[in-house]
């Protein structure tokens, strides 16, 4: 049912838009080869029992250079899960160049906060 859901989502989206469209586990290595994207998108997956840190390696493994990733962090696992180490031996490694990386209130209803993040890509 989850699949069906999505599928109308996509449908209502111009063509040309999607070319591919695939379910992986972003804790897992991507099957996707190296150089492939231009920009990332990651929003709402950085949380409680998610996706690890180690996708911001396969991202930027994915990605051209110059490529943009952006993405969001729960502020509650950024420390917990490693995040904060992660994003500065990306930067240390000269991976990537940290654009903009700042707190926000994420879902204020519920008075969440989360990170977001939007680093260029270096090859």
């Amino acid at each position: 049912m989850e699949w069906i859901y999505k599928k109308k989502l996509l449908d209502l989206v111009p063509r040309g838009y999607y070319q591919n469209l695939q379910q992986v586990d972003l804790n897992k290595t991507i099957k996707i080869e190296n150089n492939t994207y231009d920009a990332i998108m990651c929003v709402g997956t950085f949380t409680f029992g998610h996706v690890k840190p180690h996708a911001l390696d396969e991202f930027i493994r994915i990605s051209k250079n110059k490529s943009l990733i952006c993405f969001t962090i729960n502020e509650g696992i950024y420390e917990e899960y490693g995040f904060d180490k992660k994003i500065d031996e990306l930067k240390k490694n000269k991976s990537w160049n940290v654009k903009e990386f700042f707190k926000s209130n994420y879902i204020a209803r519920k008075d969440v906060n989360a990170w977001l993040c939007l680093a260029e890509v270096i090859k």
